[in-house]
């Protein structure tokens, strides 16, 4: 059977049992051994591979990360910051709408694992007047939260394109920070015309912009410290290696100390932030994600893909769409799809593009690339804020599907734009 049948399968797998309610850490790994049997692996093999997964460094980092994010967000609730987040942003807010696709679009400026968890809460605020359904808010968090990553170098995708592509980073900036736009104006079109306009347009005062910035220090806090830190260990020999994520675990530890502090929380309130019954179920899910993801990776089943589109006589320009769109479908994530199949997009146009010439190919395979992670059952961002709102996996999925034909489509003219300028 051909990967590309295989990888839809195990993705239906997914959705049918999420649709029986099943847990959804266990349908992911279910969905990682299904596929670890069905690209020829031992029973042993699969389990032992699912297990290293599970308890690698990368997964258990992942996890403590997530969690520590999930604490600071009910600390923030228990000291009713939250809710003065929301309300301060409204007053410098030209209206509930611009305040739903904000919130998540400002976080999403800081580049961090289940990001899209940081900014559910504060949509949760915003929205509890609009009588929205689970599935909107969800989408509406998700879509907004991933605005930037085409263009913002801070992103790990980018960087790795960057290199990969080997030109200057402003000459990749400038060419896909258009798609940005797309993504905006898909969000704009789709998602916010269903939401109610329950407020009055208003002006802001010096007053009610510093009321925000306040209330907003845990957040910039952990952005500052995050960068300080990184710049810190470049100039200092550890005689140890820094673990990748250690940095931004500090900044939300030293975040949390600042909420409990200013917020003069009770013992019991930290209690209560730090024991809620959903960390541990979140936990299981990230385990899973990186469970699946990696037996996926192993399996090499994108090698496989890449080879069946090759060998159909594909036209050059579908593949570096399809083939992105399919990586970053089936890891889930920016480094994935552009660590996968950014190296063979590169190798196929060897000798055809030179300079330049790259970037209108690469806007075409990292918007698509884009919308396949973005489509993706194991995208983390997805599934935590699917998870937060207990939204329905399928309405959620139907909610995206609009925004993203749109990106493809503006993605297409894009770089047809691009070819006809650069050659």
């Amino acid at each position: 059977m051909p990967a590309i049948f295989k990888i839809a399968l195990i993705f239906s797998l997914i959705l049918a049992l999420s649709r029986l309610k099943i847990p959804l850490f266990i349908c992911l790994f279910s969905a990682a051994a299904a596929m670890g049997l069905w690209t020829g692996q031992t029973p042993v093999d699969t389990i032992s591979l699912i297990l290293s997964k599970t308890i690698s460094s990368d997964a258990l980092w992942l996890a403590i990360i997530i969690i520590a994010i999930i604490i600071l967000s009910q600390l923030l609730n228990q000291g009713r910051q939250m809710e003065r987040i929301v309300s301060t942003f409204k007053a410098v807010s030209p209206g509930d709408r611009f305040t739903l696709a904000a919130l998540p679009a400002i976080i999403g400026l800081l580049p961090m694992p289940g990001g899209a968890l940081f900014s559910a809460p504060m949509v949760e605020s915003t929205a509890r007047q609009m009588n929205i359904s689970k599935e909107l808010k969800t989408i509406i968090n998700y879509w907004f939260r991933h605005i930037w990553e085409y263009w913002w170098p801070l992103y790990p995708g980018i960087l790795l394109a960057i290199t990969l592509l080997d030109i200057k980073p402003w000459q990749l900036i400038l060419a896909q920070f258009p798609l940005s736009l797309g993504v905006l104006a898909g969000g704009i079109l789709f998602l916010l015309p269903m939401c109610p306009e329950t407020g009055k347009r208003q002006y802001p005062s010096k007053g009610d912009i510093g009321k925000f910035l306040y209330e907003m220090i845990p957040i910039i806090m952990v952005v500052i410290i995050m960068f300080t830190l990184n710049l810190a260990i470049k100039w200092i020999n550890f005689p140890f290696v820094w673990p990748k994520y250690l940095n931004f675990l500090i900044a939300l530890i030293l975040a949390k100390i600042w909420v409990i502090k200013t917020n003069r929380l009770s013992i019991i309130q930290v209690k209560k932030a730090l024991f809620d019954k959903s960390t541990v179920n979140m936990a299981m899910i990230i385990l899973a994600i990186m469970a699946f993801k990696g037996v996926l990776i192993d399996s090499n089943i994108i090698s496989d893909v890449q080879h069946e589109l090759t060998i159909y006589h594909i036209p050059v320009t579908l593949i570096i769409a399809i083939l992105p769109f399919i990586a970053g479908l089936v890891t889930g994530i920016a480094i994935g799809f552009v660590g996968t199949s950014f190296p063979v997009i590169i190798a196929i146009l060897h000798g055809q593009v030179h300079g330049v010439e790259i970037l209108s190919y690469s806007v075409l395979a990292y918007g698509f690339g884009y919308m396949g992670m973005m489509m993706s059952p194991v995208h983390l961002c997805f599934l935590v804020t699917k998870d937060y709102f207990k939204a329905d996996f399928i309405g959620s999925y139907r909610l995206l599907l609009k925004p993203m034909l749109f990106v493809l489509v503006f993605t297409s003219l894009l770089y047809l734009t691009g070819r006809a300028i650069l050659g």
